[in-house]
């Protein structure tokens, strides 16, 4: 693996660490192993606030380890895949 190969792979594994470091992300991360849903299922099961929901969602998603799914005005969350 040259340099620049270690170093993406490197920013990936970073990624994903700062992903799981926060305890709310490690919980939505737990409501979507059950399936998926949306940004407002999510936040009233974890009793948090929809914009809140929202901002950890996207940083989950920015780490490749979620996937989202346009419905309308809905935003549907779910594991990138079943490895996640």
């Amino acid at each position: 693996m040259t340099d620049t190969g270690k170093m993406a792979l490197y920013e990936q594994f970073s990624k994903v660490g700062k992903a799981l470091s926060n305890p709310v992300r490690l919980i939505l991360l737990d409501l979507l192993a059950q399936g998926e849903r949306s940004v407002e299922d999510l936040a009233e099961a974890a009793g948090m606030r929809v914009g809140n929901t929202s901002a950890q969602l996207k940083v989950l998603a920015g780490a490749g380890l979620l996937v989202t799914r346009r419905s309308s005005v809905r935003v549907y969350y779910r594991l990138a895949d079943d490895q996640v």
